[in-house]
């Protein structure tokens, strides 16, 4: 028999319901409270994750210790007494035969332990037998340019000690040389005659006789072979016209650098743009196509060869240009340009204080040459020749015997170096 509540009996129903809505509150935070503490456990911590074809194996952390790969599959039981591919075992060492391809494929060739482990010591053999490039120090391939430079440097100190007989360095550096000033076409190569000779006759004095002349300083024709039978080991170009090398100087002149030999020249209208300035840049840019002047810092070795200078001198009227330079063998000095007009100051000699001696001539065992210039004294000496002092003569001729030790010593450097003692 079903009874029917009343519609009467329904706020008491309501009150009784309401009443025990707490308990089931309670009871559902506490199924939420175990499920959050026990639900992400796992049946055991020892487990493997199942990896399948459809998923990827997890990323390695950084910083976590290695796991051990696990075991590998069970192989066949013929392959597992090979113990490694480049030792095989006792057994199998007596298996091995020469592997050859001709008249099988590649299913063939590979058909058994033994000469599985036979191919992989031929090959090993094959490599370990392949020679490889010596980086010896004193032969290989790797090397080649370095000897090419040496017997380069070699030709060329050659070139210098058949004309001059170089030895030692610095203050130490003992010479006989010859020295020329050059004979080119179309310009005024001895317009300072003098120069030269006064030069050459300090450079002995205050080297002490150590760095000589052979005989006085003589002009040399540039289109003639005696740059190759005499071997100066360097010429002298001054001027102050603009001139034309023939194509008989192009040739001969480069032939003597590519030698080893060397040019100074002295631009004897001090400064850039003149006339000799213009002509011997573009001269010698056809003479050597190829390179382009650089200018020498002030700290460059020239400047300390013999006598150590802090700054480069001042020349006629106060100039103070830059050397410029053209390098060539080994990326040494071929070409030295000075564009002071410091010829002008060798003009004037000096006596044994080294002040300027103005006497007009004397004549001695080093040679004969002029005292007090012969543009000095006059009324030139207050409109061109503004600033020719004792120590202004001084120092340009520090300078020169600094630029003829370098050329005379510049390749021994790099030969001691290169264990060539000279």
């Amino acid at each position: 028999m079903i009874t029917v509540a009343r519609i009467t009996d329904l706020p008491g129903l309501f009150a009784t319901r309401l009443r025990s809505l707490p308990f089931y509150l309670v009871a559902l935070l506490l199924h939420l409270l175990f499920f959050l503490i026990f639900g992400t456990y796992t049946v055991s911590e020892r487990a493997e994750p199942i990896i399948t074809v459809f998923s990827a194996p997890p990323p390695v952390a950084p910083n976590t210790p290695n796991v051990p790969p696990p075991p590998p599959p069970p192989q066949d039981r013929s392959l597992q007494n090979v113990s490694s591919p480049t030792a095989p075992s006792p057994a199998m060492r007596n298996n091995l035969r020469p592997i050859t391809t001709s008249g099988r494929n590649a299913s063939q060739i590979v058909n058994s332990p033994a000469m599985i482990t036979a191919a992989i010591n031929q090959q090993s053999t094959i490599r370990s037998s392949t020679p490889t490039m010596s980086m010896d120090a004193n032969r290989g391939p790797a090397h080649i340019p370095t000897l090419q430079l040496r017997q380069t440097l070699t030709r060329a100190s050659g070139f210098l000690q058949a004309g001059a007989g170089v030895s030692g360095s610095g203050r130490a550096t003992r010479a006989r040389f010859a020295c020329y000033w050059a004979i080119y076409q179309g310009g005024d190569w001895n317009c300072n005659p003098t120069a030269l000779p006064n030069l050459t006759a300090q450079v002995a004095r205050w080297s002490r006789d150590r760095i000589q002349q052979k005989t006085e300083p003589q002009p040399i024709v540039v289109s003639s072979k005696d740059l190759f039978t005499i071997k100066p080991p360097f010429i002298f170009i001054t001027g102050h016209k603009d001139f034309t090398f023939t194509e008989e100087e192009i040739e001969n002149l480069r032939q003597y650098l590519h030698a080893g030999g060397a040019i100074w020249a002295d631009n004897d209208l001090p400064g850039r743009r003149s006339r000799f300035d213009i002509a011997f840049r573009r001269e010698m840019k056809r003479v050597l196509t190829d390179r382009d002047f650089e200018k020498l810092p002030e700290d460059h070795p020239i400047m300390s060869s013999y006598f150590p200078l802090r700054k480069l001198p001042s020349g006629m009227n106060s100039y103070q240009e830059p050397i410029e330079v053209l390098r060539l063998i080994a990326n040494e000095i071929a070409v030295v340009y000075t564009l002071n007009a410091y010829g002008d100051f060798w003009e004037c000699a000096l006596d044994e204080t080294d002040r300027i001696d103005r006497q007009l001539y004397r004549t001695s065992a080093r040679g004969g040459f002029h005292k007090w210039g012969p543009h000095f004294g006059s009324y030139y000496t207050a409109t061109h020749y503004r600033n020719v002092t004792d120590e202004a003569v001084v120092n340009a001729y520090k300078l020169g015997i600094n630029i003829v030790v370098h050329l005379l010593t510049r390749y021994d450097d790099r030969l001691r170096a290169m264990g060539v003692h000279r």
